[in-house]
């Protein structure tokens, strides 16, 4: 059986390559994240934002020698767990996690040797570096362990440098050990409902500005607040992971994803089920994690298994991550609600039925228009869904009825599949035949929208945050995102909460689980970390 790999934490880097599938578009994000230009890197959960990051990384590491432009990647998934007493908690946490990483890359490559003018800066002392990487270990991690009951300890922020002695630390390092540049890669930036830390990011992301700095970050589309210290016209390159499924190369791209991870009778079965395949890869949208997810229900790609898997995860398990962003945060349950009950109860049918009545003219949709002038309310929860990949943007300023202009957005087309009544007939067919013209329109006073308030809106407090955190720890591993094997592997060794996962070493578990060694150790839970705080974050 096949062992996919749905998260890029589960993937060691030299790894990367061998499952890397060029195309033009990731071509062309990788070669911009090497770059010195700022850049802000926008795409839904799953659609490999991260891989692209991290083959980047990947690239500059093995061309370091010639070109001397140093990559440190920083993820700042665990910010979902800081609950300080420290005021400015979120600036330190990130300074502190910065150096850490900065620090030990810097070690590992064996470019920083011994008490250094930028050592004395980072610290205010003559000090080593495995020392100083040490203290920014434990730095970053006191903020990170401050969400536990009973945490009493303080964090000492001014062990951290300001900005000012970083980035002369900085140049004092790429000066004396001849680098060019660095470049920080940072990946999942933002918890998506703390606006205030979206805001400090970005702009400690402007400041970090230098000659030997280069800024890079992932973000997630319609929940990012940049700020209003950021202007991305002036302070980055934004770019956009769009694998648009009318491109000529989408098939034979998502194909060789999925078979660079396949096993040999998934691959066979494959290519003696080719237009079942293609159903699902139409399905999800140019999201390789759920096309990985969905070829792994059905690996025999028979036409009725690819029948049921799309209409159960299309219909249900697609949105049971959308359904919880309003169980874990109450004051946005009102637009998570509105948002899912618009999208199925209106959308989707009104999508179906343009499909019927304009298949004998070989036409299909999975668009929907929206006025650019309807209520703020509609456009936040709209924002939800691009969050959880539902819906994409697919154009700002089209022209509908009267000219008026709005935004086209595209559904996911797993969604539209999956109340036909035979996917896997039909799928193909709807997919070459759509048109981009071809939308349901949504205008500025529809009554649809009448019924979302703002004032049922509240935004979670930092105590409201916390219990969150709290409930979710007791949580059942259940509901995280893991393969069947890592679940498993986990329920058999009595790590039945998120909490046992969290507090759960390395080294416990390849003492409790036979013939796991030390990588595997390692993968096994990074993943099932990586995803709680994913899962946390949004």
């Amino acid at each position: 059986m096949s062992e996919f790999y749905f998260r890029t934490e589960s993937i060691q880097l030299d790894k990367i390559q061998e499952l890397f599938v060029s195309t033009k578009q990731d071509r062309e994000i990788i070669d911009a994240l090497k770059t010195s230009d700022s850049v802000i890197l926008e795409g839904s959960r799953g659609t490999g934002k991260s891989f692209l990051v991290r083959m980047a990384e990947f690239e500059l590491d093995s061309t370091f020698v010639v070109n001397r432009v140093l990559p440190v990647y920083v993820t700042f998934v665990a910010s979902s767990l800081i609950h300080s007493n420290d005021p400015e908690q979120f600036k330190h946490w990130m300074l502190a996690s910065i150096c850490y990483k900065l620090i030990r890359v810097l070690r590992k490559k064996g470019l920083l040797i011994g008490a250094s003018p930028a050592t004395a800066l980072l610290s205010n002392k003559d000090i080593d570096p495995e020392s100083l990487e040490q203290k920014f270990s434990k730095l970053s991690k006191a903020y990170e362990d401050s969400y536990r009951k009973g945490f009493e300890k303080a964090v000492s922020p001014e062990q951290i440098p300001d900005l000012v002695h970083f980035k002369d630390a900085i140049e004092e390092i790429c000066e004396e050990t001849n680098i060019k540049r660095i470049c920080f890669l940072f990946d999942e930036a933002v918890h998506i409902f703390r606006p205030e830390q979206q805001r400090q990011f970005f702009t400690l992301f402007r400041d970090l500005r230098s000659p030997y700095i280069s800024c890079k970050a992932a973000v997630y589309p319609g929940v990012t607040s940049y700020g209003n210290t950021f202007e991305m016209s002036h302070d980055a390159t934004y770019l956009r992971i769009e694998r648009d499924i009318l491109s000529d190369e989408y098939l034979s791209s998502m194909k060789e994803i999925v078979l660079k991870q396949a096993d040999e009778n998934v691959k066979k079965s494959i290519n003696e089920n080719m237009q079942n395949f293609n159903v699902l890869v139409y399905s999800a949208c140019g999201n390789p994690r759920m096309l990985l997810k969905t070829v792994e229900k059905c690996p025999k790609m028979k036409s009725r298994d690819v029948n049921e898997v799309i209409k159960s995860f299309y219909r249900t398990d697609i949105w049971t991550e959308h359904t919880g962003l309003g169980d874990k945060y109450k004051g946005h349950k009102n637009l998570v609600d509105w948002g899912r009950n618009f999208i199925e109860d209106e959308v989707l049918l009104a999508t179906r039925k343009k499909n019927e009545t304009r298949s004998e003219y070989n036409e299909s949709t999975c668009y929907f228009w929206i006025h650019r002038d309807v209520p703020e309310t509609v456009k936040e929860a709209l924002r939800l869904l691009e969050y959880t990949g539902i819906i994409r943007k697919n154009g700002e300023a089209v022209r509908g009825t009267n000219s008026e202009l709005g935004t086209r957005y595209e559904l996911k087309f797993g969604c539209v599949l999956s109340h036909e009544v035979t996917p896997s007939n039909v799928g193909i067919s709807l997919a070459h035949n759509l048109k981009l013209q071809r939308f349901t329109e949504y205008g500025m006073k529809n009554p649809l929208f009448q019924n979302l308030s703002i004032g049922g809106i509240e935004p979670e407090s930092d105590s409201d945050l916390k219990t969150i955190l709290y409930n979710q720890l007791h949580q059942s591993i259940e509901i995280l995102d893991l393969s069947e094997w890592l679940k498993t592997k986990l329920k058999e060794h009595n790590l039945l909460t998120i909490q046992d996962v969290l507090d759960i070493s390395e080294e416990d578990i390849q003492n409790r689980m036979r013939y796991v060694g030390e990588k595997r150790a390692r993968r096994i839970r990074n993943a099932a970390i990586a995803e709680f705080l994913e899962y946390l974050s949004g």
